[in-house]
């Protein structure tokens, strides 16, 4: 990737305060230490945006939560499959309903188990 210089100076547009870079690098830590153990458990998550999903936290990195999660026809959301299953006449090949929605860490509020 290339940098061009146009000769004028960019303004930068926002800058995190250290404070709350570092607040935000704890609260990843310790959503990190307490969701292992429970890898392969059934959880209802809460964002703070208000979204709640269910599902199974399939794993865990750094900075995301992998929540399994079953897709359903109500809606459509980023992991919608809007071709399954295929409309009649034609035969449904039995597609799999099961996936993984990555959740970023500091952006959790509840997390419980089922």
């Amino acid at each position: 990737m290339s940098t061009y210089y146009t000769g004028q100076q960019q303004g930068v547009i926002y800058q995190a305060d250290p404070n709350v870079i570092r607040h935000l690098h704890g609260v990843r830590d310790s959503l990190h230490h307490s969701c292992k153990p429970y890898i392969n458990q059934r959880v209802r998550v809460q964002t703070v945006d208000g979204l709640i999903h269910e599902g199974t936290i399939s794993g865990l990195d750094s900075k995301h939560l992998y929540l399994g999660v079953t897709a359903n026809n109500q809606g459509a959301r980023g992991y919608f499959n809007p071709y399954a299953p295929y409309p009649t006449p034609y035969p449904s090949p039995g597609y799999n309903s099961n996936v993984i929605l990555p959740l970023v860490l500091y952006e959790l509020l509840v997390i419980s188990l089922l």
